[in-house]
């Protein structure tokens, strides 16, 4: 998660409002009870303006679109006005711009923290066009290379995890350890299945059975060759990088509130069976190296 400060609050003439620094860059939130709960709040605006404004234009925006889910809230009446008086405040650092009860929408501001961290990371991942093995990022994901195949992984708690998804078979000892991959971590997984192109196995699950690699290589002949393996040359890629002059709409990453569903991911049923097999049912169920971006 994003780096951030000590809050400090602020008294206003309409209310009560605070402010955090989020990676160096100071940012209002608000407050709402929700279900006895304090839940912290950033407007879209503001967070899009002072934070994630550089990464939003930098990436295709089909990249929101299938690798994460940030849920907006419409603003309240009364929010509007402390939001109003923020911007007044801070030399109206949004312009002239009017929040409107029912119209400007905010954010969870640990959505925000979570989203800005997702965004440097992928930004540098691109920028360094190099493998986890040359330089270390605060979270650490890619694709494991053997045989002809180039399988994507994530990184918990020290150790690799590769979906289950991509094998026909697996044992009761392949499960062993298996988790649930889900909400910000799932998001880099299905980050790199949209670097090579693999666009339905994983878009529209809310969780992914991942399974341990280090588990994974025990099915494997002893003498198969495993690497870290990041595709070259994606920098180049309009579907991951946005080369078009024309802007985006404010608001367009915020998924759920404009009405999309999340599907829920169907059962995986372990067959009881001592081999592994590469999934061949589905033809984006694999990411073959020979198909991959080089």
């Amino acid at each position: 998660m994003a780096e951030v400060s000590e809050i400090i609050d602020v008294e206003s003439i309409i209310g009560k409002f605070n402010k955090i620094s989020i990676e160096g860059s100071p940012i209002s939130y608000i407050t709402r009870i929700i279900n006895g709960e304090e839940l912290k709040f950033v407007s879209v605006l503001m967070a899009e303006t002072l934070l994630l404004g550089r990464y939003l234009r930098y990436f295709n925006p089909d990249i929101f679109c299938h690798c994460i889910s940030v849920k907006g809230y419409y603003i309240t009446n009364a929010e509007a006005k402390v939001l109003n008086y923020i911007n007044v405040q801070c030399s109206s650092m949004l312009g002239n711009h009017e929040f409107i009860a029912g119209k400007d929408c905010i954010v969870r501001l640990e959505d925000v923290q979570e989203f800005l961290t997702f965004l440097n990371i992928c930004y540098n991942k691109m920028e360094s066009n190099i493998n986890d093995q040359e330089i270390q990022f605060e979270k650490q994901f890619g694709y494991i290379r053997f045989e002809s195949y180039v399988i994507p992984y994530f990184t918990k708690e020290g150790e690799k995890y590769l979906p289950l998804l991509f094998f026909e078979k697996s044992t009761d000892d392949l499960l062993l350890g298996a988790m649930e991959l889900k909400n910000w971590d799932l998001a880099y997984l299905k980050f790199c299945c949209h670097i090579v192109g693999v666009y339905d196995d994983l878009y529209n699950f809310d969780f992914c059975t991942v399974i341990r690699f280090n588990n994974l290589k025990n099915y494997f002949p002893p003498d198969t060759i495993f690497e870290e393996f990041w595709p070259k040359n994606v920098f180049f890629d309009s579907s991951i990088i946005n080369y078009s002059e024309h802007l985006h709409e404010p608001n367009f990453w915020i998924t759920e509130y404009l009405g999309s569903s999340i599907m829920s991911q169907e059962s995986l049923t372990a067959n009881n069976v001592n081999q592994v097999q590469i999934n061949h049912s589905e033809p984006n169920s694999l990411i073959k190296h020979s198909h991959s971006k080089q």
